[in-house]
């Protein structure tokens, strides 16, 4: 652990949620489903045995969910500066089928032609025929991780959006083909299939959410900063009742400003008025927006976007985070960034993060929220 110069400064304390308060895990599981749905099930490619004969339940699904997303690759988008989980969704099930076709490519160049031709859209019927030719082939899901590693080489020097817009580049140039061009519809469709797993609509229900630590020592580091007068925001890019009723469940909504939680509804709303102005823009992080927005709630989106404006000192506010992706919003922003290791760092790689965090600017890292108080030098809970 590190320490903050002049933290008496500091009158805001901005949270991201997971990795820092919340567990990722049932986002995570969540993803994990969405592709394993896609790939397998009847409505979509109906690829059944993909995943081996003993996936076919859910339950089954979460014990093997390595098998789908391992954490290497969770940890590797992380590392690169991505922080969706829905473009968690879209990326994996994107390389997947690229590794899919690949093999078909390669080993019966017959169809290859035929398969081109279907590989059209993202709706259920064109999906259904696109699996229809691909039962019978003899594919290898193993085979598939020589594809996403040659992706991570090609994408060595890119982070944030780079690495995800590079997917269609790498279509071409892997398979000699385009994503489908009703790209946003291919999207769409993993984000409905994800939202409807999530809130327990395909008849499934997952574990609640957990916190990345004991509950009561959150509770307990939460009280002492706000008895010590900080003002305790919220900028994630979770939904804004993915928010609320967690948090409310867990006794942990009340320690927070109110008008001060920011989330993806009010990164959607800003996003939504731009397209609306001939301007559409991404402002999900490592974009500012949602730290800015939690500083000065009421200044329109437009003047949050702009370069002058994101380039005021705001040392007076922290914005504490879990990974590359909150680093990065915070020094765009001109808050004062601490980084945290409760996120998702495997034990061996916490040596890693803290040097990825220190070469991104960070000004101070610490092994969780519960060492705020000491380095922002008030009394421990």
């Amino acid at each position: 652990m590190n320490s903050l110069n002049q933290p008496e400064q500091i009158k805001f304390l901005i949270f991201d949620l997971d990795g820092v308060i919340t567990s990722e895990q049932k986002y995570w599981n969540t993803a994990r489903l969405t592709v394993w749905e896609l790939i397998t099930h009847p409505d979509y490619l109906g690829l059944t045995s993909y995943f081996g004969q003993t996936l076919t339940q859910p339950d089954r699904v979460l014990a093997a969910g390595q098998q789908i997303i391992d954490n290497a690759f969770i940890y590797e988008l992380k590392r690169r500066a991505i922080n969706s989980n829905w473009d968690l969704t879209y990326f994996v099930f994107c390389l997947h089928l690229a590794g899919i076709l690949q093999q078909v490519q390669q080993h019966a160049p017959e169809q290859w032609s035929q398969l081109q031709d279907q590989f059209e859209g993202a709706s259920p019927p064109q999906w259904q025929k696109l699996g229809q030719s691909l039962l019978g082939l003899p594919l290898d899901r193993h085979a598939n991780e020589a594809t996403i590693a040659h992706f991570w080489q090609q994408t060595t020097a890119l982070t944030g959006t780079a690495v995800t817009e590079y997917i269609y580049r790498f279509y071409q140039e892997h398979l000699g083909m385009s994503l489908p061009q009703s790209h946003h519809g291919l999207w769409e469709l993993c984000y409905q299939n994800f939202q409807a797993w999530y809130e327990g609509k395909k008849g499934f229900i997952l574990p609640d959410d957990e916190t990345v630590l004991d509950l009561g020592m959150i509770q307990a580091t939460l009280q002492s900063l706000q008895a010590a007068q900080y003002t305790l925001a919220i900028a994630t890019g979770r939904p804004r009742n993915e928010v609320l009723e967690p948090l409310s469940a867990l006794g942990l909504l009340s320690y927070f400003d109110p008008g001060r939680i920011i989330t993806y509804d009010d990164v959607l709303a800003a996003e939504t008025q731009f397209g609306l102005a001939q301007h559409p823009v991404k402002l999900g992080k490592p974009h500012p927006f949602a730290v800015l927005k939690a500083i000065h709630g009421d200044e329109d989106p437009q003047v949050l976007c702009s370069d002058s404006f994101q380039q005021g000192d705001r040392t007076y506010a922290a914005y504490i985070g879990d990974a590359a992706s909150d680093i990065v919003a915070a020094k765009r922003s001109g808050c004062l960034s601490i980084g945290v290791l409760t996120g998702f760092t495997a034990t061996h790689a916490q040596e890693e993060q803290v040097q990825l965090f220190t070469e991104l600017g960070c000004d101070c890292v610490i092994d969780s929220i519960l060492a705020l108080p000491q380095v922002l030098g008030i009394d421990k809970p």
